[in-house]
């Protein structure tokens, strides 16, 4: 049985089908995202300020979409496409 982390935020049926954190590792993995992109916006103002405007570019995108990557990945392995937060809030209470 796989760990859950992340559940529905709507209930089946719902033509919306975003996900959030119900797990510490849910809240990691969304960490980890938000890190990655600070890095690569420091990358970036660090090579505008030395002239190397297009690597800041690049060096923010790569970081952006890895970090947004690793947490989609998590979101697909370890989501849960039945229950919602609310019925784990409701279980965990």
């Amino acid at each position: 049985m796989k760990e859950i982390w992340f559940a529905r935020r709507f209930p089946v049926g719902n033509p919306r089908s975003s996900m959030a954190p119900v797990h510490w590792k849910g809240w990691m993995m969304f960490g980890v995202f938000v890190a990655a992109m600070a890095i690569g916006a420091l990358g970036f103002a660090l090579s505008a300020v030395s002239g190397q405007f297009l690597w800041g570019v690049i060096v923010f995108l790569a970081l952006t979409a890895m970090g947004a990557g690793m947490l989609m990945l998590a979101v697909v392995t370890h989501g849960d496409t039945e229950k919602t937060v609310d019925e784990y809030r409701k279980a965990n209470a």
